[in-house]
Order: structure tokens, then C-alpha cells, then sequence
């Protein structure tokens, strides 16, 4: 990337504030000062999101003088990387401004390497992250698909970043939550940025449509969330006889029909199991403990095997979007990232919401958001050269991301920009508080037979087998895998 001066660099980043403002102008007034505060004290040497004042920890004076190689999956680059700093980029414009402050503050010249990085590219883009070490000639970085990186830790390939020179785990801009799950016996492979684009647009949120809702004369899902009432079995009880046959033709037609709930055959459902309280596993300080084979499994599936009992709730791959942008769904499950689409296409003229996902009952303690994949995960190589250099461009890239993307993506585009009313950004709040994470479910691409697909099978074919089948049928290959993940963080 080529450098631009700091006063340059600023204007785009200040250009693209003053963009995203003149759109909010003429429906925004009431909102539009309190927000422009908030973004547009953003400096280089004292930074505040929100209320909260943010300084790392890196010395003014630290530079490195070198160019600088990152490895990153061509099929999302557009979440960590641009090459624009037109402010009618929008988003585009603050990732570049983003990257530029990075190279200015650390004297280092980025240079990107792309590669096809997920699905059946996995195993090539890892082979790449190998063939580079074994030459000696090592990434000083990679952000990949965020299953990618627990492979690269699996194999060997991947540095404990727990103790490094630069990377401040305690700050805002490295999640605690995450850290918790990832973090064993004093190790640490891979890290997710708080503020990073791509994890905050794949979000996993239940949307819904406020017309369909009030024309049926059913209750506010905002006000079910703040009578803690907003569970799996008041939603089913929501849907009950929504579906339409609107063509009477008494065949369910998704491109035609009116349904209760949709959502993604397999890409979507991965959400339900952890915002209903469950988890894979569970880190306890040097220990990692499997909860495959745990009863709450067997209760999971029976709950939304009930759910989608009938005709009422759908899962489709092709069609799900489809059925919300034209008002043919009540309640649909998507991440964030849907608020961007529904605002750019022209044809949706009907009020929608945005709550958290359900819970499984009032008594759980919290509600629980899962991050969708193909967000961005950090990692670095075993024998990297410089980790010096790698550990401070991964800091300075979080927390310039929480100081820029952020307010701009998050507090400007989703809660104001994106938001259909009020009572939105209260509810993106509590999404984003309620995100979490899971060790197994982290490391489930180095598993052959993966626990959450094994268990989505049972929803999806609730007539082939049950649970206990599926897993005794399969319990000698999962606790093999998991004990050679586990055996990854072993005193080294």
C-alpha cells in the first residue's frame, strides 16, 4: 500500500464522517450532534468511544522501519482491507484510513497477500502458511477465516501470542469473553479484534417485520426482551397458523408463501444451540472439558425439532433472504450484516425490528449471541522473524480498529444509518454485549466428524436417527479429535 501523509490520511477519515452525517441530515436531527461528538473526537494521541477514553500502550516512538506481510483470505479481504480512500466508499474509506495509521504510527509498509481461504481452499491456504515457515521465510501475519487459524494452531504452525511484548489482552479492543475460551495453560494461538468490521456485521440477531407482527395483533419482541419473556417457546407460540398458502394450490412454495420464521438450511442454525444456553465444551483454567455427550444435547435437539414442527418455521438456503425482503416472513435469523442489505434494497417499504436470539427459558441467566463465520481471526507463525513487529501491528490494527471502524461502522451506519426506529440501538447494544464464543466449536474444522453438524443433522432429519444413536455411532472419533486439540496446549 502506498503511504500517505498524516494529513491526508485524516481528511479522508474526516471526509467519511462528514458523509455519513450529511445522509443522517435530514431524518437524524435529534441524533446527529450526540453522534458526531462521539465519532469525530476520535484523535491520534487521546481517542474516546462512547464515554470511554482509549490510549494503548504502544511507544510513540516505536518504529520498525521494514516492510511488513500479512496472509489474508481473498474471500473476505474487503472486512480488513481496502484500497480507496474516497469517503463515498463509506466503510471502505475508514478501512484504508484504518491500515494507513497503522503503517504511519509503526513505520511499516503492509504488504497483502491473498488466497481463496475457506470451504475447500482450507487445506491449500494452510499448506501456503507451512511451505512459507519450512523456508524459513515465514508470514509476519495472518487473518484468515475464523475457523482457519485453530488449523494453523493444530498443525504446529501457529506462536503463543499470550505473552508477547506488544499485545495488551486487557484492553477493550481484544474481547475477554473470547480470551476465555481460547486461553489454556498460559497459551494463546489465535485472537479476534472487538472492533473489527468483520466480526461486528456477522452477528448473529433475530430479525422481524413490525407490520406483519401488529397486523396480526402480536406482541412487541422489544417488549418481550424487556419483560425478560423473549424465549424459543414464546416465539413458537408467536408463529403458531402464520403460514399462508397464498396460492391455495396446498403445496409450500418458499418463493410464493407467507411463513412464520425463516432462516439458512445449516449456515444459520449453527446460532440456536448457543443462544439456548449450550456449549461444546468448557475451558476451567489449564483443562478443557467435552460436553458433546451431555443431556443438554438431547434437549436441544427435541426443542427445536418442536420448533420447526409444521409449516410455520422454514429452513432454506436460497430463499430465506428472500422470503423477509418481501414481507413473507415474520421472523427471520441473520446476522447484522442483513441491516446493510435491507437498507440498499429499494423494494423493502415495510417497518422492521432487531432483537437478540431467544432464550431457552426466562430463567436463563442472559442471552447469548453467536458470531457467525467467515469473521476475521488472527494468528501468527511459529518462527516468525520479528514477533516484536508482528505483536505491535496486531495491537496497533485492534485498537485503531476500535477507535475508527467502530464508532463509524457500529454507532453511526448500524444504529443510526441502518436503524428502522428508536428502540434499534439499545437492541444492537444488548446484542453485542450477549456475543460469546466456544473452544470446540472454534476448533471444529479438525474434526472429521463435526460436533455441530452431527448435531444439526438430527434437527434436519428429526426421522433418521436420534441423538444417543448419532453419538454413540460417533463418540470414539469426536474424543479422539478433541483430546489431540486439547493435547495443542500441553506444557510446551
Amino acid at each position: 500500500m502506498k503511504k500517505a501523509n498524516i494529513a491526508l490520511r485524516w481528511i479522508a477519515f474526516l471526509l467519511s464522517f462528514c458523509f455519513v452525517l450529511t445522509l443522517l441530515a435530514a431524518c437524524r436531527t435529534e441524533s446527529e450532534g450526540e453522534q458526531e461528538e462521539t465519532t469525530t473526537s476520535s484523535q491520534v494521541d487521546d481517542r474516546t468511544v462512547g464515554s470511554e477514553e482509549l490510549k494503548d500502550s504502544l511507544p510513540a516512538d516505536l518504529k520498525f522501519d521494514r516492510s511488513f506481510t500479512i496472509y489474508g483470505n481473498e474471500n473476505r479481504k474487503m472486512q480488513y482491507w481496502s484500497d480507496t480512500s474516497d469517503a463515498s466508499a463509506g466503510i471502505s474509506s475508514v478501512i484504508y484510513a484504518r491500515n494507513e495509521t497503522v503503517e504511519e504510527r509503526l513505520g511499516v509498509e503492509i504488504r497483502w497477500v491473498f488466497a481463496l481461504g475457506e470451504g475447500n481452499n482450507v487445506t491449500s491456504f494452510v499448506e501456503t502458511i507451512k511451505t512459507k515457515s519450512d523456508a524459513g521465510d515465514p508470514f509476519d501475519g495472518v487473518i484468515a477465516y475464523n475457523l482457519v487459524p485453530q488449523v494453523v494452531a493444530y498443525q504446529g504452525l501457529a506462536a503463543n501470542l499470550y505473552d508477547t511484548s506488544y499485545i495488551d489482552l486487557g484492553a477493550s479492543w481484544w474481547p475477554e469473553v473470547y480470551q476465555r475460551e481460547m486461553v489454556v495453560n498460559d497459551q494463546l494461538y489465535c485472537l479476534v479484534e472487538s472492533g473489527s468490521y468483520g466480526l461486528l456485521n456477522h452477528m448473529m440477531a433475530m430479525y422481524f417485520n413490525n407490520d406483519l407482527l401488529a397486523d396480526s395483533n402480536l406482541e412487541s419482541p422489544y417488549d418481550l426482551v424487556a419483560n425478560n419473556r423473549w424465549t424459543v417457546g414464546k416465539l413458537k407460540e408467536m408463529i403458531k397458523d402464520t403460514y399462508q398458502d397464498t396460492n391455495g394450490n396446498s403445496n409450500v412454495d418458499m418463493d410464493s408463501d407467507v411463513f412464520g420464521y425463516a432462516t439458512g438450511t445449516k449456515s444459520k442454525m449453527d446460532c440456536w444451540f448457543f443462544a439456548l444456553g449450550n456449549q461444546l465444551s468448557v475451558v476451567d483454567g489449564d483443562r478443557v472439558v467435552s460436553l458433546i455427550g451431555g443431556d443438554h444435547v438431547d434437549t436441544f435437539i427435541d426443542t427445536m425439532v418442536d420448533f420447526f414442527e409444521g409449516n410455520d418455521a422454514q429452513h432454506h438456503d436460497s430463499s430465506q433472504f428472500k422470503m423477509f425482503r418481501e414481507n413473507r416472513a415474520y421472523f427471520y435469523c441473520s446476522s447484522v450484516m442483513l441491516s446493510e442489505n435491507l437498507a440498499e434494497v429499494p423494494d423493502v417499504t415495510y417497518n422492521y425490528g432487531v432483537v437478540p436470539m431467544p432464550k431457552m427459558n426466562s430463567e436463563q441467566e442472559r442471552y447469548y449471541t453467536h458470531v457467525a463465520n467467515c469473521h476475521d481471526t488472527w494468528c501468527v507463525p511459529y518462527n516468525v522473524k520479528d514477533m516484536d513487529c508482528s505483536s505491535a501491528v496486531m495491537e496497533c490494527m485492534a485498537y485503531e480498529a476500535y477507535v475508527q471502524i467502530n464508532p463509524v461502522y457500529y454507532d453511526t451506519y448500524v444504529k443510526l444509518r441502518y436503524a428502522s426506529d428508536e428502540r434499534l440501538a439499545a437492541m444492537y447494544d444488548l446484542i453485542r454485549d450477549s456475543v460469546t464464543f466456544d473452544f470446540t466449536y472454534l476448533f471444529s474444522l479438525n474434526f472429521s466428524a463435526k460436533p455441530g453438524d452431527l448435531i444439526k443433522n438430527c434437527i434436519l432429519k428429526p426421522d433418521s436417527k436420534q441423538w444417543s444413536t448419532v453419538y454413540a455411532e460417533n463418540v470414539t472419533k469426536l474424543d479422539t479429535a478433541f483430546q489431540s486439540i486439547v493435547a495443542t496446549y500441553a506444557d510446551k
